[in-house]
């Protein structure tokens, strides 16, 4: 069933490339030319409302700090969902191939403020989030067995090392470098490992159609501000990423 459903949904990613590539050779004369598809218009909003400096604030404020020292040791759930909508703004920018990548992660995000706000206490962080669905899963074989929110944030840790990795690669490379070649080896690097041959494809023809190398540059980095913040939002981020990895290996289940 599984196999199944990630087949359909390669089929859609498929179709729904095709469409929208059609769609931009007819209209490349055309005044309309910036219109997207009537699925992904409900995001057109968004992109006006992306801001480099929150994305940079949520993830900085969603790092909690250990009581024993001065380093950090635990995530704050509510401002690291906070970032991925941040991401999901940025994401819109990307053009309308990415509709399902946006949509995907609106739903994990949903599942998770959905058991945030039932049981604010056990979801507030990641260590109390494994912690307690570990607990209750004991009896069943643990988390592995289980479905749970511990698998949902999962695969967005993964996209995030993914999203790092790509705009890492992206403000250390030279002009003559491509978007898909820059993405191609991101991808690569992270969440291919984790796709079959199918899901790959697909992801492929997505990153095909990215923006050009500075345009994308240009839609995270916007201020002399942002200049400044870029790379200490990516350290930030990779310091997100090093301690959700540290509890996921912890409770053997970052291979879900």
């Amino acid at each position: 069933m599984i196999l199944l459903k990630k087949f359909i949904l390669v089929i859609c990613i498929i179709l729904s490339i095709t469409i929208v590539q059609n769609k931009f050779l007819k209209r490349e004369n055309s005044e309309n030319l910036t219109k997207k598809n009537e699925d992904y218009s409900q995001n057109e909003n968004n992109k006006s409302e992306f801001d480099p400096e929150k994305l940079f604030k949520f993830f900085t404020q969603c790092l909690i700090e250990s009581s024993n020292n001065s380093d950090y040791d635990d995530i704050s759930i509510k401002e690291y969902l906070l970032a991925f909508e941040e991401i999901n703004k940025f994401l819109s920018l990307l053009g309308s191939i990415f509709y399902f990548v946006i949509s995907d992660i609106k739903e994990k995000i949903n599942i998770l403020n959905e058991h945030l706000e039932k049981e604010p206490n056990n979801y507030a962080t990641l260590k109390t989030l494994i912690e307690f669905e570990n607990n209750i899963k004991q009896s069943s074989h643990g988390i592995k067995n289980n479905p749970s929110c511990s698998i949902t944030l999962l695969r967005l840790h993964r996209a995030l090392i993914f999203i790092c990795k790509l705009l890492k690669r992206l403000s250390n490379s030279h002009a003559d470098q491509t978007s898909y070649q820059i993405g191609k080896e991101a991808y690569e690097q992270t969440l291919a490992k984790y796709h079959p041959w199918l899901i790959r494809k697909a992801v492929y023809l997505g990153i095909n159609g990215l923006p050009r190398r500075d345009i994308l540059i240009s839609h995270m980095i916007r201020t002399e501000t942002d200049k400044k913040m870029f790379p200490i939002f990516l350290n930030t981020v990779e310091k997100v990423c090093n301690i959700t990895h540290f509890y996921y290996k912890k409770y053997d289940i970052l291979d879900l």
